[in-house]
């Protein structure tokens, strides 16, 4: 059953998740600057505030001559009137004035000018801005100016009201980035789950035996990319699927001619047809030895595909086997009327099993002289290229089709499959050469030989050695 509302609006969640953070993260950095930046902004305004009450208050000093009730009139509209709590102390530092209080009081003075102190005067709470008063050039006192909301600190109410709408309208313009973040996460994830149900429904058609299903899909975008990734995996497993069917009916053909020839002589010696002679019994004999080694080769494959065969590994020198299956089929490439060429170097120290690697070289040699017309010529070359060393079989033969270069390691593949069996070939030592090499740590490739024929690498990495010094030889690199 498919997730795809659960998808939606998980992405849908995740985009509005990601809006709320961002807009409480603004929220955090707007309450900070307004921490930071407003309120000094508010505590200058407050101080010009104090600094115009306290010149004022100078002058009106100086004009009453001293503190009487009428000094003190003009600051209810610095103070109480602005939301701000104002006090005046003299020089001495006596209380003279607060309108901090509830009744918001002035305080009284005698007949002989001397200050009645109030019963209840305000404390100041919180942060608090003061400002000389100046009379005559002499200082009698100082104005002490701050809100009437300590937990606001210097913020007036109007400030107050301010920040609130301010955070009011943040928080409104969040609300609305969730909801366009969920809109646009809604629109994405859409976008986002076509392409994968496409996918899916392709997996699924496979799984259903639709081979030629594909969602041909494109575009440079990961989903793009994973959709055409995803073709070219389906089209590669119908080729193995299409190189099995051959494999199935090749070893089928492989099997059936033998088969057929022991029972057709079988029968017509049974029949009195033919004479149960040395030389019909030889038939039999030669197809079941046929039939022998094409089961010994199967089974050889598949144990050393499954790493059933254990592999010797000890340096050598790689002209060692090389060398003993060109002894062992020199007679074979010379009865074929082909010339042999051999380069040979020395001392090329590799970490293998000597009859393993004999084999690899001796099925090439085999299939070069198998496959080459008489008059041609088979080419062995051992060298060093880097930190490796190669080995090359290089034949005249007719050669092999350039669309063919990719399955020629594949078991039972013939280049021509019309090729009759007689030639010997059951279509699997090129597969055990690379099983061999590959089981070595190296590789084998195969490419056109210059002048016609194929030419066969293998590429085994070399003993490091201190102080030792080889020949370097420089190979097909194309064959690598």
């Amino acid at each position: 059953m498919r997730d795809r509302g659960g998808l939606k609006w998980r992405i849908a969640l995740a985009f509005a998740a990601v809006a709320a953070l961002t807009a409480a993260l603004a929220a955090v950095i707007l309450s900070q600057i307004w921490q930071n930046q407003f309120e000094e902004y508010v505590r200058e305004d407050l101080q010009q505030t104090a600094d115009g009450a306290a010149e004022l208050l100078g002058r009106s000093y100086a004009l009453r001559g001293g503190w009487t009730m009428e000094a003190f009139s003009p600051l209810p509209r610095f103070g109480m009137m602005s939301g701000l709590a104002l006090q005046v102390v003299d020089s001495g530092g006596t209380l003279l004035y607060d309108d901090s209080t509830m009744s918001g009081h002035t305080t009284a003075v005698h007949d002989d000018g001397t200050p009645l102190v109030p019963d209840e005067a305000a404390e100041p709470e919180g942060p608090v801005v003061t400002s000389p008063i100046a009379a005559q050039g002499e200082i009698v006192g100082s104005i002490r100016l701050w809100s009437y909301t300590p937990a606001e600190g210097l913020l007036s109410e109007n400030d107050i009201a301010f920040r609130k709408r301010s955070f009011g309208g943040l928080s409104g313009a969040a609300v609305l980035a969730v909801v366009l973040a969920s809109f646009a996460g809604i629109l994405y994830a859409l976008r986002l789950v076509r392409p994968i149900d496409r996918i899916t429904d392709t997996a699924r058609a496979l799984r259903g035996g639709d081979t030629q299903a594909r969602t041909g899909m494109s575009g440079g975008d990961a989903i793009g990319t994973l959709g055409r990734t995803f073709d070219e995996m389906a089209d590669a497993i119908e080729a193995d699927r299409e190189l099995e069917r051959r494999l199935t009916a090749d070893v089928a053909h492989e099997l059936r001619t033998p088969l057929q020839a022991i029972q057709a002589t079988v029968e017509a010696m049974q029949d009195g047809v033919l004479p149960a002679d040395s030389e019909r019994l030889g038939i039999v004999r030669d197809e079941t030895m046929r039939l022998s080694r094409l089961a010994n080769g199967i089974l050889e494959l598949t144990r050393l595909e499954r790493g059933a065969i254990g592999f010797a590994s000890e340096p050598l020198d790689l002209a060692a086997p090389v060398g003993i299956a060109l002894d062992s089929h020199q007679i074979l490439i010379e009865d074929s009327g082909l010339a042999l060429s051999k380069d040979i170097a020395q001392g090329l120290m590799v970490l293998g099993d000597t009859d393993r690697l004999t084999q690899a070289v001796a099925n090439l040699l085999s299939n070069a002289a198998r496959y080459t017309p008489s008059g041609g010529q088979v080419s062995v070359r051992v060298a060093q290229d880097g930190d490796r060393a190669f080995v090359q079989v290089s034949d005249t033969g007719n050669g092999i089709a350039p669309d063919d270069m990719a399955h020629v390691f594949s078991r039972f593949w013939r280049a021509d499959s019309a090729r009759a069996s007689s030639s010997g070939g059951l279509g699997i030592g090129l597969s055990v050469v690379r099983e061999i090499v590959e089981r070595h740590g190296g590789s084998v490739a195969v490419e056109p030989a210059e002048g016609g024929g194929t030419t066969f690498t293998m590429w085994l990495p070399l003993v490091p050695t201190k102080g030792t010094k080889a020949s370097r030889g420089r190979g097909d690199q194309g064959a690598s």
